[in-house]
């Protein structure tokens, strides 16, 4: 785990001396889920970057298009991903050049583009998505079943 500048307990009861509102047992615990946060996503996603030169939007753009069983239009991929049109438009143009995809006229609206993986974005996907899922188990398995169980549900808990 990489060392940030998390503040000690002793620092956050001082704040909270002077806002009673701050809860110190709280922050702490946040301030170090979000830093575990950081680090797993950084030994993630680095070797991504590294090996493949793969963003973690790209790869979770590319994830979407993986699980569609159809073909799927640039507006739905936005809106799946979580992202503005514009900013999806962006990364399709840039998986497109990279041979990744290719943006085809629907047969229903030939003004309707929908997206499909090439060979070459379906064999990265291929390559790519195993050992990903490795890396995530591997990560994981530091905790037994029971433990993620627990861990998801705190974590949807804090999200809601």
């Amino acid at each position: 785990m990489t060392k940030k500048i998390i503040p000690t307990m002793e620092e956050l009861e001082q704040h909270a001396k002077k806002i009673p509102e701050i809860n110190p047992s709280s922050v702490l615990a946040m301030l170090i889920v979000k830093q575990v946060a950081d680090d797993i996503q950084h030994e993630i996603f680095d070797i991504l970057q590294e090996k493949y030169q793969l963003s973690e939007g790209k790869l979770h753009v590319m994830i979407i298009l993986h699980q569609q069983k159809n073909l799927i239009t640039p507006s739905f991929l936005a809106k799946k991903a979580g992202v503005t049109k514009a900013t999806i438009s962006i990364m399709l143009k840039r998986m497109q050049r990279d041979g990744l995809i290719n943006l085809i006229s629907s047969n229903e609206d030939g003004r309707v583009k929908k997206i499909c993986f090439t060979e070459k974005g379906k064999t990265l996907m291929d390559d790519i998505l195993p050992a990903h899922y490795l890396r995530i188990s591997k990560l994981m398995g530091k905790l037994d079943a029971e433990e993620q169980k627990e861990l998801i549900k705190l974590l949807r808990k804090i999200a809601s």
